[in-house]
């Protein structure tokens, strides 16, 4: 076997592949790192050949056999495998879960993202839901999903979190940057698989960051509503002046609430594509840490 010594740029997108994912405590299987693979298009077999060849990426990464992790990182091996194993226990809640927002009225998507969307669900996690609705029923639609996750967090686990929102009237993030990049390609859609794709499609910019991640992860499916009929019957009684009214109530309300603090002043409109998008707090903190991993690595250019 040919070691190489000069890194190329494949060794680079996988050196910042690994050390992105090194943030959440989160080894990867080869087969992940080509998915998630920052800003190099190329197959699977050359992933797993500059694995097995790059001096560069021996001396800056460890494996135990299935997972690749930062150098001196090898302790999340261990933690990698408990979260995998938290994580399929808790996939038939989150079916559960799934089936029952894509009964709610209006909702024409249902998606898991967050921890348990990457297989490294932790012990003290939620289950975080991306929800695209019909056009005019957004703010509505996330009021309910609240109120319903604040009283599971009170009578039960508080597993239940429903926290990203878009409309099928705006599609499109106008944030692109990695973060976003890798909640869209990462989010497993669980009903409505034609919906899925109009996002995905919408959102061809992430193929810029991550150009391997086309279509759904593993693991994904298209449920079927809990009751359908009562879905119809809810988008029946929600169709007339009391649901519109009731529509208009809540985005005027949140829209002023949101647009009065500071850092999201004037931000928000009644198409603002989805809420998480518009709090820079997280995104920011994940890609600083992305960042310093980087630095440490002084022949990063060599």
């Amino acid at each position: 076997m040919h070691v190489r010594a000069r890194a190329t740029a494949l060794d680079r997108a996988i050196y910042s592949t690994v050390a992105y994912r090194d943030m959440f405590r989160f080894p990867v299987t080869a087969a992940e790192i080509h998915r998630y693979l920052h800003n190099v298009r190329c197959g699977e077999d050359e992933v797993r050949d500059a694995l097995s060849c790059s001096a560069f990426l021996d001396a800056n990464l460890e494996s135990d056999g299935e997972f690749w992790c930062l150098k001196g990182r090898g302790e999340s091996f261990a933690i990698r495998r408990e979260r995998r194993a938290l994580s399929e226990a808790q996939w038939p809640t989150a079916r559960r879960f799934a089936r029952f927002l894509a009964m709610l009225p209006n909702v024409r998507m249902v998606a898991m993202t967050g921890s348990l969307a990457a297989g490294n669900f932790p012990k003290d996690g939620d289950i975080d839901f991306l929800l695209v609705t019909e056009s005019g029923t957004l703010w509505r639609t996330r009021a309910l999903c609240r109120f319903l996750a604040l009283l599971d967090d009170k009578l039960r686990r508080g597993l239940f979190c429903p926290n990203t929102f878009l409309s099928s009237a705006a599609l499109t993030l106008t944030r692109r940057t990695l973060y976003d990049a890798q909640e869209l390609s990462q989010m497993i859609p669980l009903h409505g698989r034609a919906v899925y794709e109009a996002v995905r499609a919408a959102n061809d910019w992430t193929a810029a960051w991550l150009p391997n991640a086309e279509g759904p992860p593993p693991n994904s499916v298209d449920l079927a509503a809990l009751s359908p009929a009562l879905k119809r019957s809810g988008e029946w009684l929600l169709s007339s002046f009391a649901g519109r009214a009731l529509e208009d109530f809540e985005a005027n309300r949140k829209i002023r609430r949101f647009n009065e603090t500071d850092h999201l002043k004037g931000a928000w409109t009644r198409s603002t594509r989805e809420s998480h998008s518009m709090w820079d707090g997280m995104r920011l903190r994940i890609e600083q840490a992305w960042s310093d991993r980087m630095s440490e690595i002084p022949d990063l250019e060599s």
